[in-house]
């Protein structure tokens, strides 16, 4: 059994922060779980061997990108970047003795993970697992995307599984032509947004066409809305340097976060959109009320642009984000190997806040999510490594970290409620003034 790790908290802040009520104790981060390379619950020791010698499972080929919890189990998703993935979303048993490098049991089956079958999962990015028990999973459906020839096996698709009900079964929805293209479509990250008939909004961080993306379940319909100045990569943060290695990484929107419900200045209930791009220093903020409005898709680029909000610059750029429920977003920065927060009550130039930071166990902060007792889980991979063909099979090349905060996730915050019947107002052009009602009604709870 491994030494565990301990990460040190840097506690100074960048700036003085109102106090908030009730503030639970932190611990440090800590290492829970570490892998050199990602290995697999086999049906039967002679289905690794036929996959090993087949090139279909290449151990330094599998990156962990994803993380979520529900229940007593870690999901990770696996993105089929590079050949030889056998499964692109898998588990492991959130509490176990074992720490040092516990096989991954492929989710929802082995043959749930069947490449080219377009019942199965194909290339997950990510998931979220909303307040109902959902498992909402971005299956993009093209495979190889850091090879040469990446090949779209499936149309980019929703897929769903009601973990409650525990049969697993999937949903796939897939997403209007409209809205994606097969063979540019990467959709990256998601938040879901439980109120009239379940919303998701993802990233789609497409080289070509960069967006964000509004999914609304109760009809399975589906828009795409862009913002070329606040969605799109920016040359002076392309550049990323990590422990001495140099990698160029012109991505454009990547990371996404949602904020607790308030009420706006004409009694109606919405929530905040918080996203930046990979390369990028910006974070960004934008009105749900405003990426629901289906109209302004139609509109193209542009229409969104009086809306967008930019609340200022991080010091360096962030891959995942998330935010809990009472509105602090956790965040990494990346070429500082640093892990931040920011309380969202307090202006973003002047708050943000560093919580650890460790060169050596805290090498690309990619994803985070929350447990049920209060604890935040980060996702460490290296992903500069992978990037280049550069993973050393004797080294660790990927990380779950866990600290106490005693926070849970956005999908719990509280649900809230005009005080008037909603009116069929036109979306607000800023976030300003709902976000000082936000932090009135925050400092006041």
């Amino acid at each position: 059994m491994m030494l565990i790790v301990l990460i040190a908290i840097i506690g100074a802040a960048t700036a003085q922060q109102p106090p908030r009520t009730s503030v639970p104790h932190r611990e440090q981060f800590r290492v829970i779980y570490e892998w050199r390379t990602i290995d697999f619950q086999w049906e039967s020791p002679t289905d690794r061997e036929t996959y090993f010698n087949t090139s279909r499972y290449i151990p330094q080929n599998v990156l962990i990108s994803g993380i979520n919890f529900y229940g007593d189990n870690i999901y990770l998703s696996l993105p089929r970047m590079l050949d030889g993935v056998p499964a692109t979303l898998a588990y492991i048993p959130a509490h176990q003795n074992d720490t040092t490098a516990p096989k991954l049991n492929p989710f929802p089956s082995w043959s749930d993970n069947e490449i080219g079958n377009c019942d199965a999962l194909q290339f997950v990015q990510n998931i979220e697992i909303d307040r109902n028990g959902i498992m909402w999973i971005l299956d993009n459906g093209r495979v190889g995307t850091l090879t040469q020839n990446p090949i779209t096996k499936c149309p980019p698709s929703i897929v769903l599984i009601d973990l409650k009900s525990g049969n697993n079964k999937m949903e796939r929805i897939p997403l209007s032509l409209d809205t994606v293209n097969p063979s540019t479509t990467y959709l990256n990250d998601l938040v879901v947004d439980n109120r009239d008939g379940d919303y998701a909004y993802i990233t789609d961080n497409s080289a070509v066409d960069p967006g964000i993306i509004v999914f609304r379940l109760s009809d399975k319909k589906s828009w795409k809305l862009r913002d070329k100045k606040s969605m799109s990569s920016t040359p002076e943060a392309a550049l990323f340097r990590i422990n001495g290695t140099t990698v160029n990484l012109p991505v454009n929107i990547d990371g996404i976060a949602l904020g607790p419900q308030f009420l706006t200045e004409d009694d109606s209930v919405d929530r905040t959109v918080y996203y930046c791009p990979l390369s990028s220093f910006h974070l960004y903020a934008i009105n749900a009320s405003v990426l629901r409005n289906e109209s302004l898709a139609m509109i193209g680029e542009g229409a969104l642009r009086p809306y967008v909000v930019d609340l200022g610059t991080k010091t360096s750029q962030t891959d995942g984000m998330k935010m809990d429920s009472t509105g602090v977003l956790f965040f990494g920065l990346i070429g500082s190997s640093t892990i931040a927060e920011w309380n969202s009550t307090v202006d973003f130039r002047s708050g943000q806040r560093t919580i650890a930071r460790d060169p050596n166990y805290i090498q690309w902060v990619d994803r985070f999510t929350f447990d049920d007792r209060g604890n935040i889980y980060v996702i460490i991979n290296r992903l500069y490594n992978f990037i280049k063909n550069q993973v050393s099979t004797e080294e660790v090349n990927y990380r779950i970290l866990r600290s106490y905060t005693g926070s849970k996730s956005y999908v719990f915050s509280e649900d809230l409620k005009p005080s008037t019947p909603p009116q069929n107002a036109a979306p607000t052009k800023t976030i300003a003034a709902s976000m000082l009602v936000f932090a009135f009604a925050h400092l006041i709870a």
